[in-house]
């Protein structure tokens, strides 16, 4: 599989192993619908969701995992992201962050719309949500978000699922990515996660209103507009 893109590699397991485990389902008694198809997923050891794009040797059968799923002919196939998030560097200014991470915001699409969500997917995206909120934190780190907070939060989830949602929500940058100083050894970055509040998808799980920034509020300023001072200024 050399020559094959990890999208490739998913699409040539799932035709040849729709026919043998539709057939096993049925052994079992499980009657599977002609109009279901089998949806492959080759992830890491940590569940996150291999780039579409990559080449298929960078998934191993000995590190990583398989994920398998029937879902209607008719569903939206999930569009990975082509490329990681960009990382944010932890020196720079919240303002120099900010519009740099407004000029390097590349369109989001996704398949995901309000009416198709999955359950543990809305888990996930509210439980981060509520992290977020947490006094006296700056960040939320993966590895705790992972390991601690999202099993307490979603504990109706299996672990398996819990990390499937994770890595699918990050493949579709609902949840953004970055590296940030390590409070308790600076030599070793810990990567944070928050929401991007900006996506539909984020905004209807939290009955968020679309297109506005959840935490943005204008401050009105005494004076005249600053467009009438600039045009006056120009003259």
């Amino acid at each position: 599989m050399d020559s094959l893109s990890i999208k490739e590699a998913e699409l040539r397991i799932s035709q040849n192993l729709q026919p043998s485990l539709k057939a096993v389902f049925q052994q079992a008694g499980y009657s599977i619908s002609d109009r279901a198809r089998l949806c492959v997923s080759l992830v890491d050891g940590s569940g996150r969701k291999k780039r579409s794009n990559a080449k298929a040797d960078n998934w191993s059968p000995d590190s990583g995992r398989l994920q398998v799923w029937f879902e209607p002919v008719d569903a939206p196939v999930a569009v990975a992201a082509s490329d990681e998030v960009g990382l944010q560097n932890p020196t720079e200014s919240p303002s120099g962050a900010a519009a740099r991470a407004s000029s390097e915001r590349a369109p989001v699409t996704t398949t995901v719309a309000k009416r198709n969500v999955e359950p543990g997917l809305a888990l996930v995206i509210r439980a981060l949500a509520r992290a977020e909120r947490t006094p006296g934190w700056s960040f939320v780190s993966l590895k705790k978000f992972q390991n601690e907070i999202l099993p307490a939060e979603a504990s109706e989830l299996s672990p398996i699922d819990q990390r499937h949602f994770l890595g699918h929500a990050i493949n579709e940058r609902l949840i953004l990515t970055n590296k940030v100083a390590n409070p308790k050894d600076p030599r070793f970055p810990v990567t944070a996660i928050r929401l991007d509040r900006f996506n539909n998808v984020v905004q209807e799980i939290l009955g968020e209103q679309t297109g506005k920034s959840p935490s943005f509020a204008p401050i009105h300023i005494k004076g005249e507009p600053l467009s009438t001072t600039i045009l006056r200024e120009r003259r």
